[in-house]
Parts: structure tokens; C-alpha cells; sequence
């Protein structure tokens, strides 16, 4: 989830195939990216979802890494997990408390390029109006120039976190003793970004 915005990372390995003087701002393209999640349910099986609305950026400057960064904001309400009364819930205040914090939030502190198409992304993700540190692991997919002369680039990001770190905290517990939710949250980002034009 959070990510959309964990895009930037994997412009960190785009300072080993791009070599322009100024900084590079790239928007992330919804149609072709992704922010999912899953969790564990009755501690047997996964249940995954998504988020299917959500903008980003990323700013890439191949002489300086340490300026490297991104940031994402996803609408809460738009969860999708293919189940109408499910996603419901989830929109409610047990879950999300949708109406009350409209917007899930990333914005990078750090980007940590660790080679062969590899970097760590490091930020603040704020859910339910909480703000926590979380770090996500990027890969750099690659780089090519569209059709209609655009340029673009992809890559994926990974983590986990503890929703109950968030406030998310509704629970129920099995008579064996399991969650009927895991307290742990997969996150999944494939992104897609496009070079902002004019520059």
C-alpha cells in the first residue's frame, strides 16, 4: 500500500541506466499499477484485496541519491477484496473508519539502493490518522520508451506491517485459539510509473 508510492525506489536503480543532469519526476499510472494487500484468515488460508484508487510520484536525481523519494496517497474507501459485505466492514470503524480518515498516506524519508536491482524504501505511512515508520523492499523491473513517446518505468515493492500499529483493531479469536484476522498485512506494489513530460 501503501502502497503507489514505494514507485520511487526503484528509480534508485534507474541511476545505473539514466544519465540526465536534472532530476526526473515520474507519475505513477494507475491503469497499469497495483497497491494489494493480503492477511491471513482463521489462521488457514490468505485473503487478499486492493486498493483501486490511488496516485504517486517519484523524483529520481542521478547525481544524488540521497535526494532520491516518493510519496502516495490512496483512497481508504476504494478497498475491493471481491466481497460487497466484506469490503463494507472493512470501510467501517472496525476496520478503516473510511468517512473519518478518508486517505492512506506514504512519503519517503530515505531511499537505499542495495544493488543488482535492489533498494529499500524508507518512510511514514499514516492509516486511521496514525503515522508509523514502515521500510519496503523495491525491485527495479525495467525502462522503456512507449509508443506515444513517453518514457516509463517499473518495479515492485513488498513489506509487511502489524495493523493493530495503525488502530485497525478489531478482532475476534477462534476457540483453538487463532485469529480469525492476523494482526500482520502483506503489502504488494507493482507500479508503473511515466516520466512527467517537459522535462
Amino acid at each position: 500500500m501503501l502502497k503507489k508510492c514505494v514507485l520511487a525506489i526503484a528509480l534508485a536503480l534507474l541511476a545505473t541506466s539514466v544519465v540526465r543532469a536534472e532530476p526526473q519526476t515520474y507519475q505513477l499510472d494507475q491503469a497499469h499499477s497495483s497497491v494489494g494487500f493480503c492477511v491471513r484468515h482463521m489462521a488457514i488460508s490468505k485473503v487478499c484485496g486492493k486498493f483501486n484508487e490511488f496516485e504517486g510520484s517519484f523524483t529520481v536525481d542521478p547525481k544524488d541519491s540521497s535526494s532520491w523519494s516518493c510519496q502516495a496517497i490512496i483512497q481508504t474507501a476504494s478497498i475491493d477484496t471481491d466481497n460487497q459485505k466484506r469490503d463494507e466492514h472493512l470501510r467501517s470503524v472496525d476496520f478503516f473508519q473510511a468517512d473519518s480518515f478518508p486517505t492512506i498516506t506514504f512519503n519517503s524519508t530515505k531511499i537505499e539502493p542495495r544493488g543488482d536491482g535492489k533498494f529499500d524504501v524508507h518512510g511514514n505511512l499514516t492509516i486511521r490518522g496514525t503515522t508509523k515508520p514502515v521500510t519496503l523492499e523495491g525491485e527495479f523491473v525495467g525502462k522503456v520508451n512507449d509508443p506515444w513517446g513517453n518514457e516509463r518505468m517499473g518495479f515492485t515493492l513488498s513489506g509487511e506491517i502489524n495493523r493493530m500499529d495503525y488502530g485497525v483493531s478489531w478482532d475476534n479469536v477462534l476457540e483453538t485459539g487463532g485469529l480469525v484476522v492476523s494482526h500482520n498485512v502483506d503489502l504488494n506494489i507493482d507500479a508503473q510509473g511515466v516520466r512527467k513530460t517537459g522535462e
